[in-house]
């Protein structure tokens, strides 16, 4: 079915509103994977941010007489999409299991610690895990994680190889990897913040 996406929005929440089905799927069509993707980025599981996409369209749709929306739909979803992301944070600081899974999960996936870390509310604990490294893995790790500099760069400052320069990366990543993992509540108080915050 061609989906005509240049539709007036308000248009079709009025008919959504209606209890018009293909409304509702438009919405659907367009909005899902972008919340999916963005779901994925914080609960590192497919099947739950599947589930998560499905919780927010299933409310959209049981409460569409009475959506009462003030801002544009995208900003709406976002502002509910946080909302879940909060509760799922909530809900695994009281299940264990569930947080040993997410645990195993955000220790393994470095690509969001990191992003974690570059958060300016972040800076106490990078701040205690930089103080775990040697003097010159902490100096590489600063000036490649967070300066940005190149390995070359990087080594041609410190007078190093690029070989060592990426042996003290991969051992500072280690250090860090680990003080996050023995910090996990911190660790999950900080990703909370940035569901919260990004936009």
């Amino acid at each position: 079915m061609f989906i005509d996406y240049s539709d007036n929005e308000l248009a079709i929440l009025q008919r959504l509103k209606q209890g018009d089905e293909a409304a509702f799927t438009q919405l659907y069509r367009k909005y899902s994977l972008p919340l999916y993707v963005n779901f994925l980025r914080f609960v590192k599981d497919e099947t739950l941010s599947e589930e998560l996409v499905q919780e927010i369209f299933v409310r959209i749709w049981t409460k569409r007489e009475s959506l009462s929306i003030k801002e544009n739909f995208s900003a709406y979803l976002y502002r509910s999409a946080q909302n879940l992301v909060y509760d799922f944070y909530r809900k695994l600081q009281r299940n264990k299991t569930l947080y040993q899974r997410f645990k195993e999960l955000a220790t393994s996936n470095y690509t969001h610690i990191e992003e974690v870390l570059s958060l300016k509310e972040s800076e106490t604990i990078l701040y205690k895990a930089l103080n775990k490294l040697s003097p010159q893995q902490k100096r590489v790790y600063q000036l490649c994680k967070i300066q940005g500099q190149t390995y070359k760069q990087a080594g041609s400052e410190l007078g190093i190889s690029l070989h060592t320069v990426k042996e003290h990366l991969e051992k500072a990543n280690l250090t860090v990897r680990a003080y996050v993992a023995s910090n996990l509540d911190i660790f999950l108080s900080l990703v909370v913040i940035t569901c919260l915050t990004k936009k």
